[in-house]
């Protein structure tokens, strides 16, 4: 094994592998990866490599390859062109198979390692991403759309299981990890589904509404004596709080500036989005007639603090009419000068995420 990468170019190429749908992902455990790394030599990286990791040129000292080597001995000094980091034996199988030569760190340790360069709204989103079944490409501009219907890589709880059995290792960002793993939420479908959920998760000490935790995209069945309506057997609420029970759907038909024009989705993601809007109008009628209350959401919402506010306060008049519970002491809190600074700066800062 020649190289182990991690950081941004091999965020890149988990991100490459995501969006091809035909390719496999094979784990790797520590003895089959970094503990082969044999000593400090220097194997040049070959422009196909760099290619598939999303790098434009060779590593240089302004754009270093990261590396993970298992000891000191192993270190690689190269004018500053390879940054190293120390990591000692990691259990079960944290790493990706690439190609002859060099793997890159899987998800779970790829979030760890995002920690200590990422802010906490973008390590958010990553890990939402991570946890989803929408992905960039490599190397991605502002304007670039996501690739939707693709395969979750890790999960919420598998993250925070891995930060436990790491812990005994000295890798950089562990503890901002393990903050933000706290509120990762699976089965997001889109960018703003992960913004609205997390802004209505997170807790108002940290931005958001503190609402409680949806389950998102989660399989309902249809009650038996529903079934004569429908050939489905289950439906998919975009955003469920099921104590109430109250849907937030998101109009994820609706294309919006920040990720580009109609035409610069591939057509597989085109397809999926125009029969996904189908799917939800007839979802929604199957859902009210169930007795779940369905309350919609769009990009409107969310361009200013004054509708984002607007939105919330109609949430919370929904959420009052399902429980019978009185918000006023929620409201109390929401509306207080250190909250609404503090919810307009995660917004901001959620919408306007991207790493690279």
């Amino acid at each position: 094994m020649d190289y182990v990468v991690t950081g941004i170019y091999a965020r890149r190429m988990l991100r490459s592998l995501r969006c091809d749908r035909g390719a496999s992902i094979i784990p790797l455990s520590w003895n089959d990866s970094v503990g082969a790394i044999a000593s400090g030599s220097y194997v040049p990286i070959s422009e196909e490599d760099c290619t598939r990791l999303g790098m434009l040129s060779a590593p240089t000292k302004h754009h270093p390859l990261s590396i993970i080597v298992p000891r000191d001995t192993a270190r690689i000094s190269r004018h500053g062109e390879i940054a190293c980091q120390v990591v000692s034996h990691l259990p079960g199988k944290p790493f990706i198979k690439i190609g002859s030569g060099f793997c890159i760190a899987g998800p779970e340790l790829l979030f760890i390692d995002a920690a200590a360069t990422m802010s906490f709204p973008q390590l958010l989103l990553f890990g939402m991403e991570l946890c989803g079944t929408y992905s960039f490409r490599q190397g991605y501009p502002v304007t670039t759309r996501p690739v939707y219907q693709v395969e979750p890589v890790t999960s919420a709880q598998k993250i925070k299981d891995s930060i436990e059995r790491f812990k005994g290792n000295r890798i950089r960002g562990m503890g901002e990890a393990r903050r933000a793993a706290a509120f990762l939420m699976g089965g997001s479908a889109s960018p703003m589904e992960s913004v609205l959920a997390l802004m209505l998760r997170l807790p108002i000490s940290r931005g958001g509404a503190g609402l409680g935790v949806p389950k998102i995209n989660a399989a309902v069945p249809v009650g038996e004596r529903y079934r004569r309506f429908t050939s489905v057997r289950q439906f998919h609420p975009d955003i469920f709080f099921e104590n109430l029970p109250l849907d937030i759907e998101y109009e994820s038909e609706e294309f919006h500036p920040e990720y580009g024009d109609w035409d610069a989705l591939d057509a597989g993601s085109r397809d999926a989005l125009f029969e996904k809007s189908k799917r939800d109008k007839q979802r929604m009628r199957l859902i009210q007639t169930m007795g779940i209350r369905v309350f919609q959401a769009t990009y409107d919402d969310f361009k200013t603090d004054a509708a984002f506010d607007l939105f919330l306060e109609q949430l919370l008049m929904q959420m009052e009419s399902l429980s019978g519970r009185s918000m006023a002491r929620k409201r109390a809190l929401l509306g207080g000068t250190t909250a609404v600074l503090r919810r307009s700066g995660m917004l901001k800062s959620l919408l306007g995420s991207r790493d690279a």
